[in-house]
């Protein structure tokens, strides 16, 4: 998935993980992948199972400096906040899926439910040869 990233020349500003093990090992080889400093990925306890709710408050808080910014979490929280966010119909984010959301915005303070707009949603098993 972060040479899915690379591919599109998707690089983070902020990657933002959960404090999870899996979360935060998925994180480091995304960051890796795409040149961004692993010490730099910011641990948020909050993300772990949090709420559409709480992700976007998280997200709301992020500077402005940042453009591109990676969110690391878990379902179900995760698959309903791209839904909410995108007015999208994902049934499930299955673990290393990612989804591209693009706000027109000037400040993340100003992202809200339902004015993103879907760019792409892409997952693991789209390459697993049968």
């Amino acid at each position: 998935m972060a040479n899915v990233l690379l591919e599109k020349n998707i690089i983070p500003d902020l990657i933002m993980s959960s404090t999870a093990v899996r979360a935060f090992e998925f994180a480091k080889v995304i960051a890796k992948v795409t040149g961004f400093k692993p010490k730099n990925i910011f641990r948020e306890r909050d993300l772990y199972l949090a709420s559409p709710e709480d992700m976007l408050k998280i997200v709301r808080q992020t500077g402005v400096e940042n453009n591109i910014v990676f969110l690391v979490a878990h379902n179900p929280g995760i698959t309903d906040f791209a839904n909410m966010l995108a007015n999208c119909s994902i049934d499930n984010i299955p673990t290393s899926g990612i989804v591209s959301i693009k706000f027109d915005v000037d400040s993340w303070k100003n992202v809200s439910f339902g004015k993103g707009q879907f760019e792409f949603f892409d997952y693991p098993r789209n390459y697993c040869k049968e």
